[in-house]
């Protein structure tokens, strides 16, 4: 029942932020990615996948981009995703 916010891969494992906190679980982050498919959310990095209901706010600084989640995380985003995020209206 928890809402989720992103996905954040760390080592072999990944990270799942949600409302109810993080927890790791043993999953590749491609495998995680096909697994939302139906959540409305981008890759913003190559070790992030961000649910876009979650992002709060979207700062910019010394050539980097981040993305605020509800629950305070910031979120990298690369210059890989950069534009494609900003052409969807992301920041």
């Amino acid at each position: 029942g928890a809402e989720l916010y992103a996905v954040e891969a760390e080592d072999h494992y990944l990270r799942v932020h949600t409302s109810r906190g993080s927890d790791l679980i043993l999953l590749r982050l491609s495998d995680a990615i096909a697994e939302l498919d139906g959540i409305e959310g981008a890759q913003t990095h190559r070790s992030w996948w961000v649910a876009r209901d979650a992002v709060t706010g979207a700062a910019r600084g010394d050539g980097r981009a981040t993305l605020t989640l509800k629950s305070g995380a910031e979120a990298p985003v690369s210059r890989t995703y950069a534009k494609a995020l900003r052409e969807a209206g992301w920041f």
